[in-house]
């Protein structure tokens, strides 16, 4: 009986019993741990290395500066190397002399030559008035009218000029002793000057009016029926 009464004197207490509410949970100062933003990482990172931050400041810089520099130097680069040709003056043509004939009428003269255009691209259009005179030790003795022919680049054209004077009895007197002498074996140095406007069209189809000068000095072996031209001289110019 006494015994029973010492186990239950020293039994275990009940369980306690929670109850539904609001509970309060302390938790010491040195044990709570804040995950700081991501921001404030970068603050940090740039405190500790500010080498980075001024060496990417600096790259920016020297792009923003370097770049525009660069864009500038391709433009006139690219304007140097596509303006020349687009704004290249044409070419004059080039004129070879191949033969020189006295009519029998005596105040006549038939000059053939060959008109080269030397132009690499585009064409030029002969156009009135185009003029051609030829002359003897400066004086001029019969005029001729040059055809209105269309030339491209590289092409090659025969033409014959048809020299007309009034009649012979202009001209000088030294011409006219040789135009007699049949026989003579003098050689006769005249001169042939052309003016020749043109419409030359280039790059792009770019239209230009010009006007060349073609001023020929040749030798003829005689003025008589078989002459020839020993030599001859052209130059050719752009107005």
């Amino acid at each position: 009986m006494d015994s029973e009464r010492a186990r239950s004197s020293y039994s275990l207490p009940d369980p306690p019993i929670f109850s539904s509410g609001t509970y309060v949970v302390q938790i010491p100062k040195d044990q709570i741990y804040r995950i700081p933003p991501p921001e404030n990482a970068l603050i940090v990172e740039r405190h500790r290395n500010p080498s980075v931050e001024s060496s990417q400041h600096r790259r920016s810089c020297c792009l923003r500066f370097f770049l525009p520099i660069a864009a500038l130097l391709l433009v006139i680069i690219l304007l140097a190397v596509l303006l020349p040709p687009l704004l290249a003056s044409p070419k004059p043509p080039i004129v070879k002399l191949t033969t020189f004939k006295l009519a029998p009428s005596g105040h006549d003269f038939h000059i053939k030559l060959n008109i080269h255009n030397p132009n690499s691209v585009g064409s030029m259009s002969f156009k009135s008035p185009s003029h051609a005179f030829l002359s003897f030790r400066k004086h001029e003795l019969a005029t001729a009218k040059f055809p209105l022919i269309h030339q491209e680049h590289g092409s090659e054209e025969h033409v014959t000029l048809a020299f007309h004077a009034k009649s012979s009895s202009s001209f000088p007197k030294e011409f006219k002793r040789r135009m007699e002498d049949k026989k003579s074996k003098l050689h006769v140095v005249m001169s042939l000057k052309m003016n020749l406007p043109a419409e030359t069209i280039g790059r792009l189809s770019m239209h230009r009016n010009v006007e060349f000068v073609v001023v020929c000095s040749f030798t003829v072996n005689t003025l008589g029926k078989n002459s020839k031209i020993l030599s001859h001289d052209c130059e050719s110019k752009r107005q």
